[in-house]
């Protein structure tokens, strides 16, 4: 099989320009909708902020998403390969915290709420684990065959924060995390039949789990097999089926005065079809297309493995919460709450993966091997036994 070239320095700064445009222009897209589709609140109970009120408050969310992302930017593998473990404890820290002294809402115990602003630790903890399971992959390179290092700890270490956020309850979250730390321990030498016997079983039962004492999961998925009866779903594909190819005109959508919930969030690609029709829809799938393409390149010139295989999962986040999100407004997928990346109007995923878009674009910027960092990381293991110890 032919090997495949690494992508030079030139191509990668190409790449990564057009992969920071493509983020922009969704934000810009996320921003414009977001106004659009909240602003019928404001319209219906004016505040003290009037009609602009819900566009600046998700323009201060981007705001301070960008800034993370240039200081992101700035975090070479070097510092992210040292970071990664102080900062899985501290989202197992957050989590655990969260369990014991947060607010519940709609049954669940998801965020902590400081004045107007929310926090969800479950995102950070996705990145976390990204960067913990990528650093433990490369330190132990040379014995991943073994089972206990290869499959055992990576996989306890994704564990850990998919039991957290199971237990708020957040099926899909939990999973979605575990998905991801499969891929990176995939990429990183895990054996296919390893992650295969673990995760597979380990989905089985948090799904009978769920089935049985989540009420909500069991409804969803109900809905999604009996067609018509989720009324959210029903109104997202009505929104998109409406719009036809151009649109009935942005801000002249229906389906955000009170008929599609969380219209500003989950199903915003639904009011997309329906105002911009599916040029709109298009343009974003052309978009994140564009983003993934360009993504890969970077990965290609990688030279140091901790950066390929943490820059896999940085990166795969957005690419697979895209697809779930769309799939989802599309009744392909049963119905789960997940953003549509840098576009929905949630603050801590929007932040999160502004934050991991700049560290991938960060390890971009110094792709080549540093052999000494990772030994003395798997020094430090093998004296110590495992993370934590």
């Amino acid at each position: 099989m032919r090997e495949l070239p690494y992508t030079t320095p030139e191509q990668m700064a190409s790449s990564s320009r057009i992969m920071t445009g493509c983020m922009l222009a969704l934000l810009a897209i996320g921003a414009t909708m977001a106004f659009s589709s909240a602003m019928v609140d404001e319209l219906r109970d004016p505040g003290p902020g009037g009609v602009l009120h819900p566009l600046a408050g998700h323009l201060a969310k981007v705001g301070l998403a960008l800034v993370a992302f240039l200081l992101a930017m700035r975090t070479g593998p070097r510092r992210l390969f040292a970071l990664a473990r102080p900062a899985w404890i501290i989202a197992i820290a957050l989590l655990v915290l969260l369990l014991a002294v947060g607010a519940r809402r709609n049954g669940a115990v998801r965020w902590f709420g400081v004045g107007g602003a929310s926090f969800q630790p479950s995102e950070l903890a996705r990145v976390a684990t990204i960067l913990m399971i990528g650093a433990w992959m490369v330190a132990l390179r040379d014995r991943l065959s073994e089972l206990k290092y290869g499959l055992a700890v990576p996989f306890g270490l994704a564990i850990v924060p998919a039991l957290l956020v199971f237990l708020e309850p957040d099926y899909g979250s939990s999973i979605y995390l575990l998905f991801m730390a499969v891929l990176v321990m995939w990429v990183g030498g895990a054996r296919t039949k390893h992650l295969f016997v673990a995760f597979v079983p380990t989905l089985l039962a948090a799904t009978v789990f769920a089935w049985y004492f989540f009420p909500h999961f069991r409804q969803r998925i109900e809905g999604w097999q009996n067609k018509g009866t989720d009324y959210q779903v029903t109104q997202g594909l009505t929104a998109l089926g409406s719009g036809g190819v151009f649109g009935a005109g942005l801000g002249n959508g229906m389906a955000k005065w009170g008929l599609l919930p969380e219209a500003q969030n989950d199903f915003l690609f639904a009011v997309i079809g329906e105002e911009l029709g599916l040029v709109g829809t298009g343009s974003i799938v052309v978009l994140y297309a564009l983003f993934l393409w360009h993504g890969v390149r970077l990965l290609l010139g990688m030279r140091s493995r901790f950066s390929l295989i943490v820059g896999t999962g940085l990166l795969m986040q957005v690419a697979v919460q895209a697809v779930l999100n769309i799939a989802v407004v599309t009744a392909v997928a049963p119905n789960k709450g997940l953003p549509l990346p840098f576009i929905s109007a949630g603050g801590t995923s929007l932040l999160m993966l502004c934050v991991s878009i700049g560290l991938l674009l960060g390890l971009a910027r110094a792709p080549e091997e540093d052999p000494q960092l990772e030994a003395r990381w798997a020094t430090s293991l093998t004296h110590r036994g495992e993370p934590g110890g």
